[in-house]
């Protein structure tokens, strides 16, 4: 199984998780992210990648943090901010000029390619899940401190 569906299924098991522990329906939930019920059920059963603004919208509803909903920690704290793409392309930045990274490492942390990230440190595109995933993962980093969730 490739690492995107790898951490697709990770983000699909809190979602139905969480869901089903506060007793609502895929219906209920579409309706309260204004999504179509199609849509939803295609996040939490893996289908498809949840755009990051629709999961901290699902982390602000259930109370949670966005490292809880990536399993990298057990810590449901409430952190209950709207995403700040800005202040995430800032941190971002910092964490490569302090550590002293190439903008290759990153891409290459993430999958992705290297105009990808320096879209995404000029705030020209919003940043993938999958990649913020796998950009916070193999640097040790809380996706909650980056975005500034707390």
């Amino acid at each position: 199984m490739d690492k995107k569906k790898q951490i697709l299924l990770i983000i699909s098991n809190k979602l139905s998780m969480l869901r089903k522990s506060k007793g609502i329906t895929q219906e209920e939930l579409a309706n309260i992210l204004k999504v179509k019920r199609a849509t939803y059920t295609n996040w939490e059963t893996g289908r498809t990648e949840i755009p990051l603004d629709k999961l901290n919208s699902i982390a602000i509803y259930y109370n949670v943090a966005i490292d809880y909903m990536f399993d990298f920690n057990n810590n449901k704290s409430n952190y209950n901010k709207e995403l700040d793409y800005k202040k995430l392309a800032l941190n971002l930045a910092n964490y490569i000029k302090v550590n002293k990274l190439k903008i290759e490492a990153l891409a290459i942390d993430a999958g992705t390619t290297v105009s990808t990230i320096w879209a995404y440190l000029h705030n020209n595109v919003k940043i993938r899940t999958v990649y913020l995933y796998l950009i916070c993962k193999n640097n040790s980093l809380s996706a909650d401190k980056l975005l500034e969730r707390f």
